[in-house]
């Protein structure tokens, strides 16, 4: 983490003096050259989104003396590397998840949601649950 800090502001203090005149981030992702990419980048893979995936059966847990379902859905085709943990509130006003996907060897994790630390733990432990025996 420290390193990359350093070379952001390595980035920073070497740019050019054009660059004092651009504008602010959120401005530049509105305009319309800019604002696709920016789009896409934000959405969530098509599989996820849509729950178009190979899934699980749901399971129950508990936290703090609450009832929860919990249930784990991956990408058709390519399930080793794309992976969705979900936690449905009992009554289903409330999900979170966690996306796992692998890229290039290297596992990235996203929570989905605001989960709380119980909720996120829960997750993590899902995951490695549903992938005993998988090399990481």
């Amino acid at each position: 983490m420290r390193q990359a800090m350093i070379m952001l502001a390595a980035l920073c203090s070497a740019a050019p003096a054009w660059a004092e005149d651009l504008p602010y981030t959120a401005d530049m992702a509105q305009r319309p050259n800019f604002s696709k990419a920016y789009h896409t980048m934000t959405e969530l893979p098509e599989w996820v989104s849509k729950a178009a995936a190979v899934s699980t059966p749901m399971g129950n847990i508990m936290f703090n003396g609450k009832a929860y379902l919990v249930g784990h859905l991956c990408k058709p085709h390519d399930c080793a590397d794309n992976q969705l943990e979900v936690i449905f509130s009992r009554d289903g006003a409330q999900a979170w998840g966690l996306l796992s996907q692998r890229v290039e060897g290297r596992l990235y994790q996203m929570p989905l949601g605001t989960p709380d630390s119980v909720l996120l733990a829960a997750m993590h432990a899902a995951y490695r649950a549903n992938n005993q025996g998988i090399t990481p």
